[in-house]
């Protein structure tokens, strides 16, 4: 393709643009919050960290939220001075060079497939939990497949006439979940309380089931209940005064829910002994919903019922990202230019989201059938936390190159150098502790097949952006040129 005929497309896309002013403050909260799900952060993740690290959750939320704050800075930083439905592929382009932009791109589209994969699987665990409490029906493949397909044709018919309809949703999701949530932790806290067994345990590391090793482990999932903070960014272009919303809404959405997973948490992990956890893991029974039974009986479907609607939650929000960012490389012609095309009524990536759901039905069917449906969120979890990590790394690095070369005047050691190098040091620390030879020594399911895909993806990644930049060159000087927009 010539480089007139990309100048050609790009201006008959530019005719089609995302709704700007779409979303305001309370609209891009919901959506960050709903990505992060407060209810998933206990009902999904809290097995998997307590099955590794014993009753310390509350200390893995809040060092999990350490490790989180530095990035969020940047991304925050960042996202005031180049809003774009591009996030970090957009920033690094023009923070660095347009092939760095392109291979983060190529990963930080990835990291988002990932998350959609991800959500109808958990929707799946809950909705054989629903069965098994409604009716006494036993899981089985076809239920959580049943679970997948349900779920995705939800969040499809909610997704595809536009982000506003996915604000509104996401607004009713993350109130229902977090008064839940409360109620819940606070009815096992009042029991703990009268029979004398609270204690500060779960905020002390040295508690920890399984030492530094199980600490890290668990640390896994507590990254991973912060991995959808960086989905706000990707609604920049639809929000009313994205260059001060989006920053001060994301920064206080993962201040807000860390802080609340760690309270919420306590009393969940001092219900329990820290061995139990992880044997309900191993059977492929979520210890959360077992703990709902004891304490509400009857009402445990309550609980069962807010951890499904915020599975669709992140569903929906899942998309909206994901879709948005392959939208921003199809309109620079990085990916193809079909991914750039949007619906003439709705002004939504559609051809994007129709990719994204297709794809997440045939990973859902084929893990599924693998490793069965707790154990796959188990794997498309771990993944899903080392792109993130990878993804902060560069965001942080490009939050520095940017202020140092572009905005020199307004350059500050403390805000882009400092805290970029803490939110280097603090992703780099879970890649080395918890995706090394521990994670290798799971065995081939839950460690070996990860770390290989993982890296054959990363090297993938590498080879298409290069490859791009020696067969067509022009787009990534047009990408470069109009990454302002």
């Amino acid at each position: 393709m010539s480089e007139s005929s990309v100048e050609q497309i790009s201006e008959k896309q530019s005719k089609h643009v995302l709704k700007a002013g779409a979303l305001g403050s309370f609209g891009v909260a919901a959506l960050g919050a709903v990505m992060m799900a407060p209810a998933l952060g206990i009902y999904a993740n809290l097995g998997l960290i307590s099955a590794e690290s014993g009753k310390i959750g509350p200390f893995v939320f809040i060092l999990a939220l350490i490790c989180t704050l530095p990035t969020a800075f940047s991304y925050a930083l960042i996202t005031r001075e180049i809003p774009s439905a591009g996030s970090a592929y957009t920033w690094l382009s023009e923070a660095i060079n347009p092939f760095v932009g392109l291979w983060m791109g190529v990963l930080l589209l990835e990291t988002y497939l990932f998350c959609v994969i991800l959500q109808p699987i958990v929707f799946g665990v809950f909705f054989n939990e629903l069965l098994t409490t409604l009716f006494h029906w036993p899981a089985s493949y076809a239920t959580s497949m049943a679970g997948v397909v349900i779920s995705t044709v939800i969040v499809a018919s909610i997704s595809y006439p536009g982000i506003q309809i996915s604000a509104k949703a996401a607004m009713i999701v993350a109130i229902a979940e977090v008064v839940v949530v409360l109620l819940l932790s606070g009815s096992i806290l009042a029991s703990l309380l009268g029979h004398g067994h609270l204690s500060p345990a779960p905020f002390l590391p040295s508690q920890s089931l399984h030492g530094s090793h199980g600490l890290f482990q668990g640390l896994v999932f507590g990254l991973l209940s912060f991995v959808g903070f960086g989905v706000i960014t990707t609604a920049a272009e639809e929000t009313h005064s994205p260059r001060s919303v989006i920053p001060r809404v994301m920064v206080i959405a993962c201040v807000f829910l860390g802080i609340y997973w760690a309270l919420t948490s306590w009393s969940f992990c001092l219900a329990f002994p820290p061995e139990a956890w992880g044997q309900y893991v191993v059977k492929g029974t979520n210890p959360v919903a077992v703990m709902a039974r004891q304490y509400w009986h009857g009402g445990s479907v309550v609980v069962v019922m807010t951890a499904i609607t915020a599975a669709l939650g992140v569903y929906l929000a899942s998309v909206v990202g994901f879709a948005r960012i392959a939208y921003a490389m199809g309109r620079d012609g990085t990916i193809p230019l079909f991914f750039g095309r949007l619906h003439s009524r709705y002004k939504v990536p559609w051809p994007a989201q129709h990719v994204g759901f297709i794809i997440t039905l045939g990973a859902a069917a084929a893990w599924c059938r693998w490793l069965g449906i707790y154990l796959s969120y188990d794997w498309w979890g771990t993944v899903l936390v080392f792109f993130a990590m990878v993804s902060n790394i560069f965001v942080n690095i490009g939050c520095i190159v940017f202020f140092y070369r572009s905005r020199r005047q307004e350059f500050n050691w403390f805000w882009h150098v400092v805290l970029p190098v803490l939110g280097i040091a603090t992703s780099l620390l879970p890649l080395y502790y918890s995706f090394g030879v521990g994670l290798w020594r799971e065995g081939w399911q839950r460690g070996q097949s990860i770390i290989l895909f993982c890296l054959v993806s990363v090297v993938l990644s590498t080879v298409y952006t290069f490859a791009l930049g020696a067969v067509k060159p022009q787009v990534l000087r047009r990408s470069s040129s109009t990454l302002s927009r």
